[in-house]
C-alpha cells in the first residue's frame, strides 16, 4: 500500500502542473457570467436553469479532466523513462498502475470540488438555502470520472496519449447515449450476428448516464437509497474490473 500511495502522490503533483486546470477555471468564470444573463427569468426558473448549467459544467469538466489526466500519466512516465527506477524499486507494475490511478481520481476530485463550492455558492445566492441533493448529485458525479479515469488510464498502456484521449472520448459519449440508441439497436435488430454485436458492445459499454443525477437535483426528485445503492457497486465493480484488464496487459508489456 505504501508503494501506491507514493505513485499516487507524484501522479497528484505531476498532474497538478498540467494545464487542464485552467479549463476548469474557464468553465466556473463561463457559468458566473452566463448566471447574469439569468435576471430575466422567475425566481424559480433561475433556479432551475442555474443547476442543470451548474451540473452540466461539473459532469464534462470532471470528464474532461478524467480523460486529460488518465491518458497521458502512464505514456509520459514511459517516454522520460521515469518509470525505470520507479519499477526498479520493491513495486509492481500492479501498484503502479493503481497508484496511478489514485493520483488522476484524487486530482479530478480537488478539481470537481473547486467548482462545486464555487457553483454551490452561486445557487445559495439564487436559492437561498444550500441544496442538500447537490453533494449527492456530485458525488456520482466523481464516481462517473472514476470509470472514465480507469479507461482512460487501462486504454493508455497500449496506446499514444492522442489514441488514449480520442477512445476514451468515443466511450464516454457511447456509454452516455447506451441506454436509448444502443438500447434501441438491439431490439430492433433481428437475431443473429449483428444482434450478438450489439449486445456485446452494450455490455461492455460503462452506463454513465445512470450516474447523471442532473434531473434529480433541478427538479427535487427524491432517488430511492437501493437505486443509489445499486449504481455505486456498479461503478466500483466496473472500475475494478477495467483496471484488472489493464494491469493484465501491462505486466507483460515491454516498457
Amino acid at each position: 500500500m505504501a508503494g501506491i500511495w507514493i505513485i499516487a502522490k507524484m501522479s497528484l503533483l505531476e498532474n497538478s502542473r498540467k494545464q487542464v486546470f485552467h479549463v476548469m477555471c474557464l468553465l466556473m468564470l463561463a457559468v458566473i457570467a452566463g448566471s447574469t444573463l439569468l435576471t430575466i427569468f422567475t425566481d424559480g426558473v433561475q433556479t432551475k436553469i442555474l443547476k442543470d448549467l451548474c451540473m452540466t459544467c461539473l459532469l464534462f469538466g470532471g470528464a474532461a479532466m478524467a480523460i486529460a489526466l488518465g491518458a497521458t500519466g502512464v505514456p509520459n512516465d514511459i517516454e522520460s523513462r521515469t518509470i525505470h527506477p520507479l519499477l526498479a524499486r520493491p513495486l509492481t507494475r500492479v501498484q503502479y498502475l493503481i497508484g496511478k490511478f489514485l493520483g488522476t481520481f484524487i486530482t479530478v476530485s480537488l478539481g470537481v470540488a473547486a467548482m462545486t463550492v464555487v457553483f454551490g455558492a452561486l445557487i445559495m445566492m439564487y436559492q437561498h438555502s444550500i441544496d442538500s441533493s447537490l453533494g449527492l448529485a456530485v458525488l456520482f458525479t466523481l464516481l462517473e470520472a472514476a470509470i472514465i479515469a480507469a479507461v482512460a488510464i487501462t486504454i493508455s498502456t497500449f496506446a499514444s496519449p492522442a489514441i488514449t484521449t480520442v477512445l476514451t472520448f468515443m466511450i464516454y459519449l457511447a456509454g452516455t447515449i447506451k441506454i436509448g440508441y444502443i438500447g434501441e439497436l438491439i431490439e430492433k435488430s433481428q437475431a443473429g450476428l449483428s444482434k450478438g454485436l450489439y449486445l456485446l458492445i452494450y455490455h461492455a459499454l460503462p452506463n454513465l448516464e445512470c450516474f447523471n443525477l442532473k434531473s434529480a437535483l433541478v427538479h427535487q426528485e427524491i432517488i430511492p437509497g437501493l437505486y443509489l445503492s445499486q449504481v455505486a457497486v456498479y461503478g466500483i465493480c466496473y472500475i475494478a474490473f477495467t483496471l484488472v484488464v489493464g494491469a493484465s496487459y501491462f505486466a507483460s508489456r515491454e516498457v
